[in-house]
């Protein structure tokens, strides 16, 4: 028995020993030394608002996909793989978003203050005061993502569009946005268009064309107010794509199943799925079927339920048409 034991604790020990110095050959191998001559390139950042306070649970994402969000002290981290200007977006609740671009590997380790001014109020003329970019940043922040996760659970078909109610915690002010599938082109390419309506009367509209599974922009227009439709310039990497979630982490994330939720549009059945995407903040996502998108409310909560913003299906249809003429 002891001659036994002996000898499993031998061969153990050798193959400790074998796969040691596979090991060691292989990372002294050349493809295995020219990785490790990459350099981990890292950028912090610091969002901060007008006043200088420290916002936490602001979404970072750069146009390499990465995304995260900031610490109690406003400060993320985002690592980049390669050499080159990258762009960064940075979003917060009840502010307007900014972009900002890193330069590497000069910027390599520091730290960049980001100042996010409070989100402007959509009355008068509003649409005017805010540059396109603004908006552009704006709209695709609570129509097509939340916290840099796609809130598309379910394909659209062309021609069906859905409108939504967007509202923030402790405010009474609700803005109206809609967003369509408008056409799909023949190498794969789609037309969506996007709407925004604070009073009924003053709209904002954009039309714009993805690459295939919506992976960048490759034309953007839009049409203020009464404004003629203009053409706005896009360059390469202009837009994150949200990061689309797994089957499988949908799932998991269930917490309640064929629960009844009610929003303008109605009373539905849905599946509540529940994130924790940053310490003390939770994002729900209602699932429904036979609704464009699979989603009929969406928001994110603080501990104790505090809702930060909310977003609600107002209607949804399946004759959606170009205002801008842009095909």
């Amino acid at each position: 028995m002891k001659k036994r034991t002996q000898n499993r604790f031998t061969f153990a020990n050798q193959l400790v020993l074998i796969l040691g110095i596979g090991l060691l050959l292989s990372a002294c191998s050349p493809s295995a030394q020219m990785l490790n001559r990459i350099p981990v390139n890292k950028v912090s950042f610091k969002v901060v608002d007008a006043d200088g306070q420290p916002l936490k649970g602001a979404t970072v994402e750069s146009n390499n996909g990465n995304s995260t969000a900031t610490n109690a002290d406003g400060t993320a981290t985002i690592r980049f793989g390669s050499v080159g200007i990258h762009t960064v977006s940075v979003f917060a609740d009840n502010h307007t978003p900014s972009t900002t671009t890193v330069t590497l590997p000069s910027d390599r380790g520091e730290t960049k203050t980001i100042r996010l001014a409070e989100q402007v109020t959509y009355s008068g003329n509003a649409f005017a005061q805010m540059g396109s970019t603004q908006m552009y940043t704006m709209m695709f922040r609570y129509l097509f993502n939340s916290y840099g996760y796609s809130m598309e659970l379910a394909d659209y078909k062309e021609g069906e569009w859905t409108k939504w109610q967007i509202s923030s915690g402790g405010s009474d002010d609700t803005v109206v946005m809609k967003k369509a599938f408008l056409k799909e082109n023949e190498d794969g390419q789609q037309w969506w268009q996007i709407q925004m309506t604070n009073d009924g009367e003053n709209t904002y509209t954009a039309e714009v064309l993805f690459d295939k599974n919506k992976s960048s922009i490759r034309r953007y227009r839009e049409k203020v107010g009464d404004n003629e439709p203009q053409e706005k310039p896009v360059t390469e990497n202009w837009y994150s794509q949200p990061n689309q979630l797994t089957e499988e982490s949908i799932e998991g994330a269930i917490t309640q199943k064929n629960t009844e939720v009610t929003v303008p549009k109605g009373t539905f059945t849905a599946d509540l799925i529940t994130y924790g995407v940053v310490p003390e903040i939770n994002l729900k996502i209602w699932r429904v079927k036979d609704v464009p998108g699979g989603t009929v409310r969406y928001e994110t909560v603080q501990e104790g339920e505090e809702t930060i913003y909310g977003v609600q299906l107002i209607d949804y249809g399946d004759n959606a048409q170009t205002q801008l003429n842009s095909f």
